[in-house]
């Protein structure tokens, strides 16, 4: 059985969280975990007793994929998978380095190609690299809103373009869009507001970051 697993950072120590839904390969839970590469760190495979015994991390570099180079390391304190390039003066972790921490196996899945018979077929969505880029400038405007939540119904994987969007922005930024950023969670699609609510469990994350930032929160 694999399952779409969660890591981030409480108190420097690595908490890990499991999502419910479950796989019966490890090809179909990396393509589920493709739509939104934000939202989670890897999949984990579970032997016949429900234990964790192996983390696969998918070999994208970055939270949306779009570097062309493959991940080799993950970021010692956020976990994002990086590449040798993208990690360059940071403090990383080897995958070895990675196990040895978490105190679970720990390997890259293989290598996709990107033409032929292999193909990746989850390439990044190309209306989430649009939303990032445009995010701080139009946030206040109801048309582009409106695109923005139709674009979320219409692509699932448009989200991370959102995640990485609201990430981007200064506490100051935050402060002076406030107002739109909670028009926004109310008007964003019922599946993604609740989602992103359910992600400020995870503080750390970048949806939580999102779901807090949009003043979204767990029911009471």
């Amino acid at each position: 059985m694999f399952r779409l697993i969660h890591l981030h950072a409480d108190n420097g120590v690595p908490r890990i969280g499991v999502e419910a839904d479950g796989y019966v390969s490890a090809r179909t839970a990396l393509a589920h975990y493709r739509s939104r590469p934000s939202a989670y760190f890897g999949v984990g495979r579970f032997d016949h007793e429900g234990t964790l015994a192996e983390i696969i991390l998918d070999r994208l570099c970055g939270p949306l994929g779009d570097c062309p180079r493959p991940a080799s390391v993950v970021h010692a304190q956020t976990y994002q998978r990086l590449c040798a390039t993208c990690s360059l003066g940071l403090e990383v972790l080897t995958v070895p380095e990675l196990t040895r921490l978490l105190g679970i196996a720990c390997r890259l899945a293989p290598v996709l190609a990107r033409s032929g018979r292999h193909a990746r077929l989850e390439m990044a969505s190309p209306a989430g690299n649009r939303i990032a880029r445009e995010f701080a400038a139009h946030v206040h405007d109801p048309i582009w809103r409106m695109e923005l939540c139709t674009e979320l119904d219409r692509d699932p994987g448009s989200i991370n373009g959102l995640l990485i969007g609201v990430g981007a922005l200064t506490h100051r930024d935050v402060l002076d869009l406030y107002p739109r950023l909670r028009t926004l969670a109310d008007e964003l699609p019922p599946g993604v507001r609740e989602e992103l609510a359910r992600a400020t469990a995870r503080p750390l994350s970048p949806a939580g970051v999102a779901g807090l930032r949009l003043g979204l929160s767990l029911p009471a």
